[in-house]
């Protein structure tokens, strides 16, 4: 996924929960601002950290993770998203 695309994933991501943010890239990697004001950075992991596949930075601290689910349960706890009711996407068939 290339960092455009995975702006992308962040911006529906941030707004299916509700959460205001603008992903940018900068340098190789998506950055946002956390509702504190802290800085996030999502990087993409070198192949000699696999099965890492990006590392989310934040003041302090660098959490991995190996799977897009991983990275949007990261920033969804990151950007203190709501979680007392679960949102679902459900994908059917178009009515005829």
């Amino acid at each position: 996924m290339t960092p455009p695309e995975l702006r992308d994933l962040l911006a529906d991501a941030l707004a299916l929960w509700d959460v205001p943010g603008r992903p940018a890239v900068a340098g190789g990697a998506v950055t946002l601002a956390a509702p504190d004001g802290s800085a996030l950075r999502v990087l993409p992991a070198a192949p000699a950290d696999h099965p890492i596949r990006w590392w989310v930075e934040r003041p302090g601290q660098r959490r991995p993770c190996t799977s897009v689910l991983g990275l949007l349960r990261t920033l969804r706890n990151a950007m203190g998203a709501e979680t007392a009711e679960a949102r679902r996407l459900r994908v059917a068939r178009p009515e005829a």
